[in-house]
């Protein structure tokens, strides 16, 4: 109908997508914005990957992407701050990348748990650092009196009594689930963050498509015609000269002259003359692959003359 707008339906969200929508953000950044001409679209390309991630993330923890169902209710009452400690089985599991898995690829992992939560989400404790020797330099100063504790993730959130004790709720559920650890090969989360930073690094490849160049020469191939050609004809090899002399003498290519140059009646044209036999009449040469070289000479005389042409001006005959 006139004056409804047209709703197309959302990309699905695949790492494809996602890699695109990454390389369109970085491509944008490198423009300049001259007076903010671009920041709707920096608006709707860092929600549309939000978006993304977070169906991504959901699919992958929680096996689908549907979004949740209960809302948050109306605040009441005064701000409130709350916040809870988890620790991190380390113990259990010393050899395990607790904290790696948390934060995630540059801390993409926490942020997306703090955007559906609306929690704040850090690591702290002993081992919470990357650099181990800052880590010992700042231990017992003052802001870092955490380092003293046990490895845990402190989750807080700021919000009227009611709706920040739904939101702590959730962010534990989460940040529960990245504290068990997942067998090797079956740790769809850790393949999820992998590929992210692939994405970010511009180095990744998806499996199930072939490389660019294979991709275009097969599609080159399937869409060019078939032309059939024959088989490719063999030619015989070039005769070469032997180096030793045995071809025959040019005794039988003179006889050969001497004959063609007989009359018709099969006597000698007067003109012609015979060679004699002399010992220079054994010469050795070494014949070339010429097709004409055994073929008779046509004398001739076995053309007869037209008398209405030149010669036969120049040549009137008698009678």
């Amino acid at each position: 109908m006139v004056g409804e707008m047209e709703t197309k339906e959302k990309p699905k969200p695949t790492p494809d997508y996602l890699m695109q929508l990454m390389n369109d953000k970085k491509l944008m950044s490198s423009l300049p914005n001259f007076c903010g001409i671009f920041n709707h679209l920096e608006r709707l390309l860092d929600e549309e990957i939000g978006r993304v991630r977070k169906d991504m993330y959901n699919d992958t923890l929680n096996g689908s992407t549907d979004k949740r169902t209960s809302e948050l209710p109306d605040a009441v009452g005064p701000i409130a701050q709350l916040q809870e400690k988890l620790y991190v089985p380390v113990k259990e599991y010393p050899d395990f990348n607790f904290v790696g898995r948390i934060l995630g690829p540059r801390g993409l992992t926490a942020k997306q748990l703090e955007a559906e939560t609306g929690c704040k989400i850090m690591v702290r404790g002993k081992g919470s650092m990357r650099d181990k020797k800052k880590e010992e330099q700042n231990r017992g100063k003052p802001n870092w009196e955490h380092l003293n504790e046990d490895l845990h993730v402190l989750i807080t959130v700021e919000d009227s009594q009611n709706r920040a004790e739904i939101k702590l709720k959730r962010a534990v559920e989460e940040v529960k689930k990245l504290l068990v650890p997942a067998a090797e090969g079956e740790d769809s989360l850790k393949k999820m963050q992998l590929m992210e930073l692939a994405i970010l690094n511009g180095t990744y490849r998806d499996a199930n498509i072939k490389s660019p160049a294979l991709a275009f020469s097969l599609a080159a191939t399937a869409q060019a015609p078939r032309i059939m050609t024959g088989p490719t004809p063999v030619m015989p090899n070039a005769a070469l000269r032997t180096p030793a002399p045995t071809a025959p003498t040019l005794m039988p290519l003179i006889r050969q002259i001497q004959t063609s140059a007989l009359m018709p009646t099969g006597t000698p044209h007067p003109t012609a003359t015979l060679l004699p036999q002399t010992p220079e009449s054994g010469i050795i040469y070494a014949p070339y692959d010429y097709p004409y070289a055994l073929a008779p000479a046509t004398s001739i005389l076995e053309y007869p003359i037209d008398s209405s042409g030149v010669l036969g001006m120049a040549f009137p005959t008698k009678g």
